[in-house]
């Protein structure tokens, strides 16, 4: 019974090694051309159709029968956690890469009361690699088993890889001049794989030279495929575009995903003055997942005024209980069996997902140089919506950051006759002081080895890109001429 207790304490331990995630935001991406210099501050409406994602009511006032969009941001992106393993051990992630922002086009009805819009976007785009190694020499095991210091080493791994691709229908009414009402029906397929590995041993100054510590991994894998719906009006008048949206909550109707643990303790002394090694592993596959995003309500307003443009645009997204993500069986987990048959690998497999609250705004300003060149500047805030509750529970938390975002861009488009091209650099920037970082080998001590202590840190993220994107009109008149 004295060694379940003590093996029951090394698999909790190791269970909580934990980092958080960048991948916690709404707002990260913005679609489109003159949308995405917007900051997304074009719910009052815009002349393309990215009102399919952002008011699809506002799809109603587009004076074309069809208009095809394509727009794609280049970037560099930089996450730093300082100290995540110790002292000058910090995890550092640098990334280069292209992110598909839309393309889409419209349908004509031959009605021009009735908009048929489609597209595709990537809403979620986030690829986290680091590693961090700590090694020395450290007083950590009793001078009565090992006099003087002994020599550690320690190493800690993430790969965090997480993309969504949303495709998006939508249908809008226009009532009258002032008035029109769509629906967009939103289908988002996502694709998640997390691994971390971490392991730390130390050499006792014995005559054996006994190793003690152990090692972690853990490897999630899953897609999932899920519908919401939006529901758009958007009022124009004058100078004035308004509009107002509501999201539904998901509904989540297919995906399959893995899960896999694997953790080791060697000659480890943990309570009392017994050294043990214990061992529990598995894996489950071919699992049913569950992913979820919340209710919604956005609105904005826009207003042209001589050569001026702004748009100001808000969005609130309800909170979401904590929930698994995949049902993990209670098969045996501890090796061999009789140690500990009660410990299940549904506690320490499980993985879980929540969302708090959030709350965004964006500001988006367009000034006329000449009657084809317009200049842009904008900005919004990004907040994250990691619920710290997912902290209390045990199992695998696949998720890197937990401090906000703030997104600036400003670029340029060159409007023709049928087309316009647009060119803007991108800027995000995101800081905290107060990271909590699991697994720090800062103070090493033998009781500590498993996990590291807990710290309050600095995390840090920046990233700068650039947008191209390239928009080409069909004009009524000019298919009624050919």
């Amino acid at each position: 019974m004295k060694s379940c207790s003590k093996l029951i304490t090394i698999l909790v331990f190791f269970s909580n090694l934990i980092v958080y995630s960048q991948d916690t935001h709404y707002w990260s991406q913005q679609f489109g051309t003159e949308s995405a210099l917007m900051s997304g501050a074009v719910i009052g409406g815009a002349n393309d159709n990215t009102m399919l994602f952002y008011n699809p009511g506002a799809l109603g006032f587009l004076d074309n029968t069809s208009i095809s969009v394509n727009a794609n941001a280049y970037r560099i992106e930089n996450i730093s956690i300082a100290n995540a393993l110790g002292e000058k051990a910090s995890f550092n992630s640098k990334q280069l890469g292209s992110v598909p922002l839309l393309a889409g086009g419209m349908i004509d009805t031959k009605n021009e009361d009735w908009k048929i819009a489609y597209g595709f976007m990537a809403p979620v785009n986030f690829d986290f690699k680091a590693i961090a190694r700590r090694d020395g020499n450290f007083d950590i095991i009793a001078n009565d088993e090992s006099p003087g210091l002994e020599e550690l080493f320690g190493e800690s791994s993430i790969t965090n890889k997480l993309s969504e691709i949303l495709v998006a229908f939508g249908v809008a009414h226009r009532f009258n001049d002032n008035w029109s009402f769509g629906v967009s029906n939103l289908i988002t397929a996502r694709s998640h794989t997390f691994n971390r590995n971490y392991s730390a041993y130390v050499f006792m100054n014995d005559a054996n030279s006994t190793l003690v510590g152990g090692n972690l991994s853990q490897n999630i894998d899953y897609y999932n495929v899920r519908y919401a719906a939006k529901l758009g009006l958007s009022y124009q008048k004058g100078n004035w575009k308004t509009g107002l949206t509501i999201t539904t909550p998901s509904i989540s109707f297919m995906g399959i995903g893995t899960v896999a643990s694997n953790i080791a303790a060697r000659n480890l002394k943990l309570i009392d003055d017994e050294r043990i090694s214990g061992v529990a592993t598995d894996r489950q596959a071919e699992l049913k997942t569950t992913y979820k995003s919340p209710f919604s309500i956005s609105g904005g307003v826009n207003y042209n005024k001589d050569k001026s443009k702004i748009g100001i645009a808000f969005q609130y997204y309800a909170s979401i209980d904590v929930y698994d993500i995949m049902d993990v069986a209670p098969n045996t987990f501890v090796r061999p069996a009789s140690l500990a048959p009660e410990l299940t690998s549904d506690y320490f497999m499980r993985a879980q997902a929540a969302a708090k609250d959030v709350f965004n705004i964006a500001v988006g300003y367009e000034y006329m140089l000449k009657n084809d060149l317009s200049l842009y500047l904008s900005g919004r805030s990004d907040l994250t919506y990691f619920d710290k509750r997912l902290n209390e529970s045990n199992g695998i938390k696949a998720t890197i950051s937990d401090w906000n975002l703030y997104h600036f861009a400003s670029g340029i488009t060159l409007k023709k006759q049928k087309s316009q091209l647009s060119l803007g650099l991108l800027y995000s920037t995101g800081v905290t002081n107060n990271y909590e970082q699991k697994g720090s080998l800062n103070n090493p001590a033998e009781g500590n080895l498993l996990q590291g202590s807990r710290t309050i840190t600095k995390a840090s993220y920046n990233s700068l890109g650039f947008l191209l994107g390239y928009t080409f009109y069909f004009k009524k008149f000019e298919l009624q001429n050919d």
